[in-house]
């Protein structure tokens, strides 16, 4: 399994919704299942409350607050 991490910095604020959000191309992680863990500040994994919108070319993350995240794919 491969993984990509990235930072809190990354997402955009969506204030019509009052979310931030993170769009990854399909061509980075392929179509499999992916999984999204916040990354503690120990550099340890937890698990996090995160929605997935998934469409033919990007991988949409929504998160209520902007957090340090690991994708694995």
């Amino acid at each position: 399994m491969q993984f990509i991490e990235f930072k809190k910095e990354h997402f955009v604020h969506d204030e019509k919704n009052g979310n931030y959000f993170l769009e990854i191309p399909k061509e980075e992680i392929g179509f499999g299942e992916i999984k999204v863990q916040k990354k503690q500040e120990d550099e340890t994994l937890s698990e996090m409350e995160y929605e997935i919108t998934d469409d033919l070319n990007h991988v949409k993350i929504t998160l209520e607050n902007p957090q340090n995240i690991r994708v694995n794919f």
